[in-house]
């Protein structure tokens, strides 16, 4: 599975591009201050609850959720071959 990495960017733009990079799984977009309900809905269906999604309640911000995020599950798109 492969993630964007959320350096650099503002929720409105990840959260577009994770919801259009998951488009199969319906994800859709949330407004910012929803990103811990947004994170938790991801974290809800099956394939990424086998990946290991970070629960985000045990985080500050969205930017540290999704960090850890994208250590879990990922390989940016910038490092793919």
């Amino acid at each position: 599975m492969i993630t964007y990495d959320p350096r650099y960017m503002k929720w409105d733009q990840w959260g577009a591009l994770m919801a259009e990079l998951f488009a199969p799984n319906q994800l859709g977009t949330l407004p910012e201050d929803k990103w811990v309900d947004w994170a938790a809905g991801m974290n809800g269906i099956g394939y990424f609850m086998e990946s290991g999604v970070p629960d985000p309640r045990g985080f500050k911000n969205w930017q540290d959720w999704a960090a850890a995020l994208c250590g879990i599950i990922s390989i940016t798109p910038q490092a793919q071959p």
